[in-house]
Order: C-alpha cells, then structure tokens, then sequence
C-alpha cells in the first residue's frame, strides 16, 4: 500500500515538473494521440491538458469507457489506436 500511496504523494512534484519542463525545453513537437473515456469526468479537461505541452494533439474519446479505458473498452481503444496512420 505505502508504494501505491506514493503515487498520490508524487503530485504536487509533478505538477511543478509537468508546468516548469515546457517552459525549459519547449512543448513536444511528435504528434501527440490523447485519448479519455467518453464518461470520465477528466475527459472535458484533457485535450486542453495535452495542449499546454505539446503541439500537435488529436484528441478523441473511448466510449463505454470511463476511467480505465483499456479494461473497460479494450476493442474501441486498440481500434482508434490501429487506426492512427
């Protein structure tokens, strides 16, 4: 438990990393395929999160799925992933 827990402690870090590295080395120039679950209350927030770091973002959303996507859509996941040219 205490390593999982870890994780959450990490967050107040990563997000000083996650708004100070942009600004340091730039945002990502590769295109970036941000994906969320169509029921997630994150996936209004996400394509603009993706937004602040890098450049070149396709946004889309998996329905029947929430927060775990791959478990709770797998097909629909690897279906838009496969389908990236």
């Amino acid at each position: 438990m205490w390593a999982g827990f870890e994780l959450f402690r990490t967050f107040p870090l990563d997000a000083d990393c996650n708004r100070a590295d942009p600004k340091r080395a730039g945002k990502l120039t590769m295109p970036i395929l941000a994906l969320a679950g169509a029921a997630s209350a994150f996936a209004p927030f996400t394509e603009a999160m993706m937004r602040e770091v890098a450049e070149d973002v396709t946004f889309g959303t998996i329905e029947r799925a929430n927060h775990w996507v791959p478990g709770e859509n797998a097909e629909a996941l690897v279906g838009v992933i496969t389908a990236v040219p």
